[in-house]
This record gives structure tokens, C-alpha cells and sequence, in this order.
């Protein structure tokens, strides 16, 4: 479905679907400055989901911070933008399969954890 380079970015930078929404607006409306305020009101979203969103885009290199907090889009390679434009295509046609993508990757985190304190037959047999 994806390429290595998306599926690696939605595993570092997207996770929620508040995430990918964020990053398409920001995209679809790139040469606007966003405030977090703006962006909440737009996504309707919460302002601590909308601030956590635009502190990892930017700390990966995909928005622009202005002097009065704001930040637009701007990617720091054609090659991110392109990833990026990758995954908005791929949610704007096939929704549903994105957004599994994207908590698959909770829900791998989330087994690990489990796994680590399953106790294996043999080490329960043996106590």
C-alpha cells in the first residue's frame, strides 16, 4: 500500500488520525500560516493534540515556524513532500485502510508490552 519511506513517516510522526488531518490541511492550504488556535478551530480539534502535532512536524522538518508562535508548511526536502503527498492520496482514497495502518502501529506497541509479561507453558509449569 505504501512505500518504506511512508510507511516509516507514519510510524515516527502520525499518530492519530488528528495527525493526519492536521498534515493535510496544513498541506492543502501551504502557503497560510497556522496558529494553533486557527488549526484547532479548523480541525475541531484540542489545542494540547493540535500543539504536540505541530511540535513533532516541525521537529522533523515539515513546517516553518513565524515569530508570532504560527507555522506553515514547508518541507525541508521535495523528497518529504513527496512522502507526505504519498499518504494524503493514499487517506483521500482509501480512508479507512490509512487510518489502520496508522493504529497498527499502537496496537504493535500495545502486544509487545503484553507479550513481555506473558509467561511462556514451560515457565508457568515450572513454578
Amino acid at each position: 500500500m505504501f512505500s518504506d519511506d511512508a510507511t516509516a513517516f507514519i510510524r515516527a510522526a502520525i499518530r492519530s488520525v488528528w495527525a493526519l488531518e492536521a498534515l493535510r490541511c496544513l498541506r492543502a492550504q501551504s502557503s497560510r500560516t497556522w496558529s494553533v488556535k486557527a488549526l484547532t478551530q479548523e480541525l475541531r480539534a484540542s489545542e494540547l493534540v493540535i500543539q504536540e502535532v505541530l511540535a513533532t512536524f516541525q521537529a522533523i522538518g515539515l513546517l516553518t515556524a513565524e515569530t508570532d508562535g504560527a507555522a506553515r508548511y514547508d518541507p525541508i526536502s521535495a523528497e518529504l513532500d513527496a512522502v507526505v503527498g504519498e499518504i494524503v492520496a493514499e487517506y483521500e482514497r482509501r480512508p479507512i485502510a490509512v487510518m489502520k495502518e496508522i493504529y497498527a502501529v499502537e496496537t504493535s506497541k500495545i502486544q509487545d508490552f503484553a507479550n513481555a509479561f506473558r509467561l511462556k507453558k514451560t515457565e508457568k509449569d515450572e513454578r
